[in-house]
């Protein structure tokens, strides 16, 4: 499991990385079109969009794994760490619950997308609907493996 997190977190880094590349791309082609030609093109905001929502679902996970989320410290803090942990516990199984309904409803949603194309650009919506697919199942698997983390973790003084 270790080896997979690490190379599906390496996965998940250069898909954040591309598909941010690719939004910046597109604000510039704009900017760019807007300044200097007659006409912008069509397709620069929807493939910004699409490219922003991939960047999200690629990113989504990895801000799960290195804890970059919103917490409430000034209540947990004061809790004793039996408390900490059995609400840590909680939290991490009900998000493996919840992207486990997520990413089975997200591969329905992405299949649906390929009935369905693109205003502007053409191709299947399955595309950009496919942002949600990694988003949810990126959490899951940061989820699952935090859960492991308490099976397989001796904890000393709790």
């Amino acid at each position: 499991m270790k080896r997979f997190v690490k190379y599906f977190g390496i996965a998940m880094k250069w898909g954040t990385l591309l598909s941010t590349l690719g939004f910046v791309a597109c604000i510039l082609v704009q900017i760019f079109a807007r300044l200097f030609l007659a006409t912008a093109p069509y397709w620069t905001e929807e493939a910004a969009r699409v490219f922003f929502v991939i960047a999200i679902g690629f990113s989504a996970g990895l801000a799960l794994r290195s804890g970059e989320y919103v917490n409430f410290d000034f209540f947990y803090r004061r809790m004793s760490n039996s408390w900490q942990r059995r609400i840590a516990f909680s939290i991490d199984l009900l998000t493996v619950v919840l992207f486990a309904l997520f990413t089975l409803y997200a591969v329905q949603f992405t299949v649906m997308g390929w009935a369905e194309s693109s205003p502007s650009l053409k191709f299947p919506m399955a595309i950009p609907f496919a942002g949600m697919l990694v988003l949810g199942f990126s959490l899951l698997v940061y989820a699952i493996d935090r859960l492991r983390k308490y099976f397989t973790t001796k904890t000393t003084g709790t």
